[in-house]
């Protein structure tokens, strides 16, 4: 179930982050950007306890995913792809494009969102270096997603994923 995040997930999302990244954000980070509602959306993938969250940040010209992340455990099924759906769709929703930055050797993410229609267009030198990541990100956009082929795109991933 994918639901939107409060600061009462907090605790659970930051143990998450703590598995994930060598460097996770601050609650203090979290917090500023949950207080945004107007120009954020963040959601969490619930099973039984949190195994997922996402993040967007609505900009003037793209809507730009701050975080995809699940669980080491429960990687590989469907969770990201569900969690992005949630943003993609509100993404339409804001009639924006779709817009990220993704660590240059994570095959496995950039396999997800060039199935959401996301394409390199560039690489950012440096990006994760403060991260303790690889620290080149490959930058990806998807500017198509008012068209109605990106509509049926995300139907047919919903159908995949049983969220139809």
């Amino acid at each position: 179930m994918i639901v939107p995040m409060t600061p009462d997930h907090l605790p659970e999302v930051m143990a998450i982050d703590a598995q994930c990244y060598p460097v996770p954000w601050s609650r203090e980070v979290y917090e500023s950007e949950l207080a945004r509602t107007d120009e954020r959306l963040y959601v969490i993938a619930h099973q039984n306890r949190l195994v997922g969250h996402a993040g967007v940040a609505f900009e003037e010209d793209a809507a730009h995913i701050t975080t995809v992340t699940v669980t080491p455990d429960c990687r590989g099924q469907g969770i990201g792809a569900r969690l992005l759906l949630a943003l993609a769709l509100a993404a339409r929703r804001r009639n924006t494009s779709l817009a990220l930055e993704v660590a240059a050797d994570n095959p496995a993410a950039q396999s997800l969102y060039r199935r959401f229609g996301l394409a390199p267009v560039g690489i950012h030198r440096g990006y994760y270096s403060d991260m303790g990541l690889s620290p080149d990100a490959v930058v990806m956009r998807a500017d198509n997603i008012q068209h109605p082929d990106y509509a049926n795109r995300l139907v047919k991933i919903a159908v995949e994923l049983d969220c139809a």
